[in-house]
This record gives structure tokens, sequence and C-alpha cells, in this order.
């Protein structure tokens, strides 16, 4: 009898269970599974790389959990991937659980599986770090919060993303080969991590782990946070992948490299998917000029060619390497089979500029279950990043070495086809014979987005080459190398998330993407608008977009219709005034120029550029349905919505933690009823404590954020503060009474930008004698809602004060010098005896009060502790404050 209080230890009965049928694993994921962890995992295609490594990871957390990092961060180079990867894992973690072989919870429940991809997220990945989870993303937005820049996040939650996927993280980087500068950016993190690891093993060693924190034992035994047990770590695989490609100035060439080959397997299976026959054709059918005839006849000639070679019953895939290409054949050959009464195949267009649900709609005409199995599918680079499809007929253009590996391994995916799959490659470089600059300058065009020296490797590889079975094909080819490197003090910089005196932030696009690969995200919707609320982009509505394709569009539009694109506006207060044409929350744009990858654009739909059966084309004539009209897909009424696997991972995308890009916002202070101050703090001391015994916390730590618990919102007790609470409470609490929370909610405090928890800090350090012993703690009650961190100065719409007597005090962040706190009781071993709040900290260089500035101490924290453990500690307060908030409101317990 299956004891059912323990976890299942049995690789190959989980990996039957997580398929739902009696089906052994290949000998190489089982040798993953249970043997050390690789590096660098390599697999020919259609190996199951994404079942292997997952189930991999599932097998160690039940056989070894105090060594295996909770979270398994999936980070893909496509979104097209992302929706096909959550439904398999979803469905995989239903059956575990089903079968009970994880009593113990150390696996994630189905709700445990989360998405980030193309400015979705739900938030709720955040919110219980003691808890396992796979997180599944694309390469922007997964990376871009790996250097504290979350794409299409609220800066307020910047470093809680950055913390939670630096801490205690499983990466996987799949198809390495498309990562462009990603690839160097995953390895110079990892070498960060590995660095401040030993770094943080050599001062627990010599009993200084904790300075700052509480008096330390020299020869003290390591704490749980500095042990390897919650190290994070990276996983990079690929079919195509060199262990040298991830050698970087901070780390060295992997030596632990796992790969996988057909030939040692004890079955047959595998050799028979490598063996599978894919006969190869070349067909030098490119465009004569680069001119707009040049290129509509020769997409008329390849639709023909695809028409004419689909056979009934079977999938043709059409790849091209670029959208527009992509767009007018998807176009050709609907209109040809439209005359053809002997074809009755479905037409699909798969490219990376759809909003989800169409991307969603023509996926599931082939991926999903009752999909047609008489299709051409037209696509770009977005099917090479391992979508499970197996053709029969393939056309691609010529591509790098590395991506026609990838294509090739979309036909005969499963070696289903009898007497093999045709592959027909088009020759974009028929011209490459000649020396001519008008030659070399078409050759440039036809290439795009690929150089043009990558396409001429990939020819010389492909001619006399007449089997793209994977046994076949020649070695792996070189790619492009990375030019821009990060390095720890670019990353140091990024930890400041404020942004500079214009309100702008350092670019981190360069390191997570090439530079012509980087996008942003649009949402169109119908202006003006009659909310006072901002309107919110929802995830069904984004579509990513490539800065340069951005910026023409914008460009152009803009000459015939003005203001039609709109950028928040992180200045914004809801009591400001604001023009009819202008959305609250946002500012217009005003030149094309200033637009950045990671982004978020709203549009008037009258700006138009997207089509529903073609994602965005740039066209005016193009007019999406914006969101909640009935022909919007996702919304009521609409044909397509995604799979169950899919919302249950993605959850109510919403702003996280209630915190809006606005300095002054406070939304988690109205609950729905009041609170008092001192119940609040003693609420969200005892979360901090219970959170700590579930993540294993040192008690040197612990103790410090106890503290910080009980100080970090004393800035309350402010007399603006409680202005604010007692609004709309008609005397329902007594006079004199401090609160932490009230009933109304979306009120302003009557000063602009007010913070509390600066009076709080300030209040701390003042009562600490402005002792550096006191510094980590004071940053932590400062950071505590993500606003107030590295930096202190006032804002630049901020207003001095008005008071006749205080004209020249210091001001920053709607605090005033002189500022009074009354006498709090903070608990039963520590008050807060009233004083007023001292800004001299503010400025640059020595005080004799306050002495060092606050960006002094706040940099020689940074340096000592590091970026991964002191954004981890600011985490911990900020979850246990949410969860107490969460508690003492009226909808109880949220994320828990």
């Amino acid at each position: 009898m299956t004891d059912t209080t323990q976890p299942c230890t049995d690789f190959g009965k989980l990996f039957a269970t997580a398929f739902g049928k009696a089906c052994e694993p290949y000998a190489w994921q089982r040798r993953l599974a249970e043997g050390e962890w690789p590096e660098v995992l390599i697999a020919p295609t259609g190996s199951g790389k994404t079942v292997g490594v997952t189930l991999a990871w599932a097998h160690q957390r039940l056989l070894r959990p105090e060594r295996t990092p909770r979270r398994l961060v999936w980070c893909l180079p496509m979104r097209t991937l992302v929706d096909q990867i959550c439904g398999e894992i979803h469905e995989w973690l239903e059956r575990i659980e089903a079968d009970v072989l994880d009593p113990q919870a150390l696996l994630p429940r189905p709700g445990g599986l989360h998405v980030l991809m193309g400015g979705v997220d739900s938030g709720r990945w955040l919110e219980t770090p003691e808890n396992p989870a796979i997180i599944v993303g694309t390469q922007d937005m997964l990376l871009s919060r790996a250097l504290m820049r979350g794409y299409a996040s609220s800066r307020a939650i910047w470093p809680m993303e950055f913390a939670m996927l630096h801490q205690d993280a499983q990466w996987i980087f799949d198809e390495v080969q498309l990562m462009g500068a990603g690839r160097a950016t995953s390895a110079q993190l990892e070498a960060f991590r590995r660095m401040e690891h030993v770094r943080s093993m050599e001062k627990a060693v010599e009993g200084d782990a904790v300075r700052w924190t509480a008096p330390a034992r020299r020869g003290a035994s390591v704490p749980p946070e500095y042990r390897s047990s919650a190290q994070s770590r990276s996983l990079w695989i690929s079919a195509t992948l060199k262990p040298e490609w991830l050698a970087t100035v901070d780390h060295p060439e992997p030596n632990k490299v796992f790969r996988v080959d057909p030939t040692n397997e004890v079955d047959d299976r595998l050799s028979r998917l490598t063996e599978a026959p894919k006969r190869l054709w070349r067909i030098g059918d490119a465009p004569a000029s680069a001119a707009s005839p040049e290129r509509k006849a020769y997409l008329e000639r390849l639709a023909d060619s695809v028409v004419e070679a689909h056979r009934p019953g079977t999938m043709t895939l059409a790849i091209l390497n670029q959208v527009k290409r992509a767009q007018e054949l998807h176009e050709q050959v609907r209109h040809r089979l439209a005359v053809r009464e002997d074809l009755r195949a479905d037409v699909a267009l798969l490219h990376s500029r759809f909003r989800p649900p169409d991307r969603k709609r023509e996926m599931s005409k082939f991926l999903e279950q009752g999909g047609s199995s008489d299709i051409i599918v037209i696509a770009t680079q977005a099917v090479e990043a391992g979508v499970d499809i197996s053709a029969t007929t393939m056309f691609t253009e010529l591509a790098p070495w590395a991506s026609m590996v990838q294509r090739f391994g979309r036909a005969n995916r499963r070696a289903e086809v009898k007497g093999g799959a045709r592959i027909f490659w088009i020759d974009l470089l028929r011209s490459i014979d000649e020396e001519s600059k008008q030659a070399e300058k078409l050759n440039k065009t036809l290439s795009l987005p690929y150089e043009v020296d990558r396409l001429r490797d990939a020819r010389r590889r492909l001619i006399g080459l007449t089997d793209a079975a994977p046994v076949h094909l020649p070695h792996i080819g070189e790619i492009d190398p990375t030019l821009n490197v990060i390095r720890r003090n670019d990353l140091d910089d990024l930890f400041d998330t404020d942004a500079d005196l214009t309100g702008f932030d350092v670019d981190v696009s360069p390191f997570v993407r090439d530079s012509d690969d980087t996008d942003l995200r649009v949402f169109w919707r119908e202006l003006p608008v009659e909310d006072a609320d901002p309107p919110k982009p929802e995830a069904r509505e984004l579509c990513a977009l490539p800065v340069g394709q951005a910026k023409a569009w914008v460009r152009n539009a803009k000459k015939s219709l003005g203001a039609v694109f709109f950028v928040r506006d992180p200045q914004w207060r809801r009591k400001e005034q604001q023009t009819q044409s202008t959305p609250p929350g946002w500012t217009p744009l005003y030149h094309h120029d200033t637009l950045r990858p990671g982004m978020t654009v709203l549009a008037d739909v009258r700006a138009g550029g997207y089509g529903e059966t073609l994602g965005f084309t740039g066209d005016r004539r193009h007019r999406p349905d914006p969101v909640g009209t009935p022909g919007m897909p996702g919304t009521p009424g609409a044909s397509t919505e995604s799979t169950p696997a899919f919302q249950d991972a993605l959850g109510a995308t919403r702003d996280q933690e209630g915190e809006s890009e606005g300095h002054d916002d406070d939304p988690r202070s109205s609950t729905g009823r009041p609170v008092r101050l001192t119940d609040h703090l003693k609420k969200v001391a005892s979360e901090v404590s219970s959170l700590c015994d579930e993540l294993g916390t040192d008690d040197a730590t612990r103790c410090l954020l106890v503290r910080a618990a009980r100080w970090h919102d004393l800035g309350k007790a402010h007399e603006v503060f409680q202005a604010t609470m007692r609004k709309g409470l008609n005397g329902r609490v007594p006079d004199g009474v401090l609160l932490a929370k009230t009933v109304k909610g979306g009120v302003r405090h009557k000063r602009a930008y007010f913070r509390h928890e600066l009076a709080s800090a300030l209040a701390f350090l003042g009562h600490e004698g402005w002792s550096r012993e006191a510094d980590l703690c004071a940053y932590l009650i400062a950071a505590h809602h993500g606003k107030v961190r590295m930096n202190l100065r006032a804002l630049p719409k901020e207003s001095p004060p008005t008071e006749p007597e205080r004209l020249a005090a210091r001001f920053a962040r709607g605090i005033w010098e002189g500022d009074e706190l009354p006498p709090v009781e903070l608990d039963a071993t520590e008050r807060w005896p009233g004083g007023r709040l001292n800004l001299s900290i503010m400025e640059l260089g020595w005080d004799e009060t306050t002495r060092e500035s606050w960006t002094e101490r706040t940099r020689e924290l940074l340096r000592y502790h590091g970026p991964f453990r002191l954004a981890w500690l600011e985490t911990i307060l900020r979850l246990a404050d949410w969860r107490a908030s969460a508690e003492q409101g009226s909808g109880g317990r949220d994320g828990r």
C-alpha cells in the first residue's frame, strides 16, 4: 500500500502520473532527475526537454527539498510558447495533486503556476515566497524584473520582483540561441549571485554576517539564508547550444554539461525521432529587388507553391523572417483557398504582434485538442521556440543556422509522416555572388532582422544537404557576440529605483534583448473617457511592438490626428485638473523619440494600426475593437477565450499590492473599517515573525525585521495622515485615537506626495541618535512601500512649506522639517516618546546632528549587504504588511 503521508520518490511513477497514462521517461530524463543538477542541457528538438526539466525539478523537490529551490522560473525567448507550456504544466500539477504524490506540499499546487508575458502579471507570485511555485514568462518580462526595471510593472513593485527572482529560484533559460543580449545578462546575473553568496559565507564564518542587525558571536554557525540550500541557480537548455556561449567577463564557461545522445539511450524511441526523414530542397525564388511590386510578386509565387504543395489532411508550415511578409502571405493563401473547391484547409497566422486572445485563437487552430489536421500555418520566428507542432510540408526562408535547425524540428517531429516530411528552403541571397553595392544592399534588406553573414553561413551549410533529420545536420554554428554586458556596478545603479529629475529611468533594454528586438506595449481605447480613474490596460488588450516600428507608427499618425497617444504620468494626483482630451493618470506623448522599451502606451482607437486577423499592421484603416466591446476577444460574447490553465496562472490582472505609480497613493490604508495604529504595528510584527518561521530565517534577521515592523508605520501618527484617516468617519472613532486604516477609499492627503514611511524612518533614526548601526532598520522602514529607498529629495512638482515661519525649511515627500509626531506605544517593550523630525540627513555631506547623509548610508548598505539580500529583507517586511492589512480589512486574508 502507498504511504500517502510521504512524498513520492519514484521518478517513474511521478512521470507516469503527470502524463496521466502509462508512459516511461527517456533514460536521459531519469538521469537528470536523479543525478547532480547541470548548468547546461543540450538535447535534440522533440526529445522532451520541457517535461524532462520540469519533472526533474519536481522530483528533486520531493527527494531533497532543502537543496532544491522553491521556485522554478521558465524563461522563454518568445511569447508564443508561454500558453503552451503553461497548459502542459497545469495538467501535470493537477494529476500529481489528484494522485496524492505530494502530501507535504513540496510542489506547487495548480494555483502555484504563474505567467509573466507581454504586460501580463497577476502579481500573485509575489505574495507567498514560502510556497513552491512555477513561473513561466518571456525573456523581456523576467530579465527586466531581474534587473529591477520590470516591464509593464509598477515602480514600487520592482524591488520585490527582483528579490523573488534572485532568492531560492531555479532559472531555466530555454532556446539560448534566440536570447540575444539576454544570454550574456543571464550568465552575468548568475555570476553576481555566486559572488554575493561567497561573500556572505565568508562574513558568516567571520561572525559578521548580521552586521547592523544584532551583535554576532565570532565563529557563529552559518545562518540558513547563507547556506547553499537556498541559493538560486541557472540551467541553460537548447538543441543548438555551445557552452562557450555562456562565458562572460564574470561567468566562466560552464563545466557541468548534460548532453543527450540518442545513440546511447536504452531504447530506440529517441533515435527514431532524430532519424525521422525530412527531405530537403532549395528553391531560389527571392524578390529581385526590395521594391513593393517585387515583394508582392515574390509572395504571390510563394503562395502558389504553398497551396500546390499542401496535402489534404496534413499540416503545411511556411516560415518567413518578417511579420509584414507573413501577414501578406497569409492573405494571399486565404484568397487562393477561397477559390479552390478541391481544398478545404484552414489557415492560421502565427507571429509575435498579436493581442493575447487573437494569438490564442490562431494557435488553437492547430495546437489544441480538436484543432484542424488539415491546415496551412503561416508563421515567423515565433514558431522556433519549442512550439509543439509537426508539419508534413514546410517552406522556410533562409535564416541563421541555429534558427534553421529549430525550424527543421517542426517537421515530422514525431516521426509520424510516412515517407518523411518535405522541406523547401528559400534562398534569399540568390545575388550573393554579385559584388555590386546594389546587390549588397538588397541582401541586407532581405536578410532583416538577421545579419547577412549569418545567412551566408547557413546557406553554406545547406548547400548539398538533402535531409534535415537531426542526425544529418552539421555541427552548431556561431552566434553574434554580445556587445552590451552588464557589470556589477551597473546592477548597483539599477538598485536605485527613483527616476531621474526629468522623470526617466535607466534603460535596461540593451541587457534584455538585442537593440533591434526590443518591445513596448500598446492598448487601444475609445477616447475621451468619462471615468475619473486612470485607464488601466487589461492583459487581453496589450500588444507588443518593436520600439522602432512603434516610433514610425506614432510619427505618421500624429501628423494627421494630433494627440492620440499617451504615456503614464508618474506625478499625477487625483485632485489635479485634467483636460477632457487627456485620460486621467496619463499625459500626451509629445514626441515619438521618447518611446523606449518596456513602456506602456495608450492609443486612441482613431490611431488604428491593428486588425484582429492580422495583428499589428500600423495601418490607420485597421481599427481594433477597444476593451469591453462585444467583438473584443476575451469579453463576454466573444468567440475565443483563453484556456482555464492559462487563466488560473494569470489570475486577475491588477496593480500588485495596490501600489500605483502615484507618489502619494496609499490604497492599503483604506481597508473598509478603522484600524488603530498600535494594533496594526503589533499585527505586522506578528506576521513578520510567522513569515520568518516559514522561510527559516535566522534569529538575528528576525529580530531586525520585527523591530522594523514595530516602527514601520509610526509616521502615520503625523497630523496630515490622521486628518486623512478621519475623513468620513463622522465621530465613529474617539478623538485622540491614532488610526492606521480608515473606511473611505480613494482619499488624498492635504499635502501633495506625503509619505508616512519617511516620517517613520526619520523618527527611528532620531530615536537611535542617528547611529550607523540603525541604518539597515531605518532603510527597511522607509522602503516598505517601495517609494522611499536609496535617495531622499523633493519631487519636481512638490511645493515648499507654506507656513510663514517655515518657508525656508527643508522638505521632501510631503514631510517638512520640524514636523512633530506625538508619543506612541509601539509595543510592550518599546515606545516613541514624541519629537520633531529632522531632514538635514537629506543634504549631501556631514551634518553635526544627523552626520552622514541618507544617500551615503544607503549606498554603504548596498555595498555591504549586496542587492539580493537587501531586496529580500525589503520583501519580507512588505509582505508581512500586506498580510496584516488584508486580515485587518473587510476582505479577510489576502493571498494566503
